[in-house]
């Protein structure tokens, strides 16, 4: 396994990844596609709760008893896309990280093998 700091990159040993987020806290986990210049190119490509399905990209809920997650398909991201950003915050009203550590697993999403 491979430990990554905030903003850090690695090279991905598999085709489908997951990225589980847990904390000690409920958390709103979201994936956000981004182009070139860290936009996103439409409401598509924002993938949470609500929107749980976009291009390469799903959300899967833990159902509170595991961590939801990001899951990306690098085959089927569009082209034009650059990076996809994996985001969280605390899921209760005026709840903020203080206190709280997050984690984030990167994961083969096949296997279930830790990559990072």
């Amino acid at each position: 396994m491979t430990a990554m700091t905030p903003g850090s990159n690695i090279p991905l040993s598999a085709a489908r990844i997951a990225v589980d987020v847990a904390a000690p806290v409920r958390l709103d986990v979201s994936g956000l596609l981004l182009t070139a210049d860290g936009k996103v190119r439409s409401d598509d490509d924002f993938i949470f709760y609500n929107q749980p399905a976009g291009p390469g990209v799903a959300y899967r809920s833990g159902g509170g008893a595991a961590p939801d997650a990001i899951v990306v398909d690098t085959s089927a991201v569009p082209p034009g896309i650059e990076k996809i950003v994996v985001t969280a915050s605390p899921d209760a009203a005026g709840q903020t990280f203080q206190g709280i550590e997050p984690t984030a697993t990167v994961r083969d999403a096949e296997s279930g093998g830790v990559l990072a």
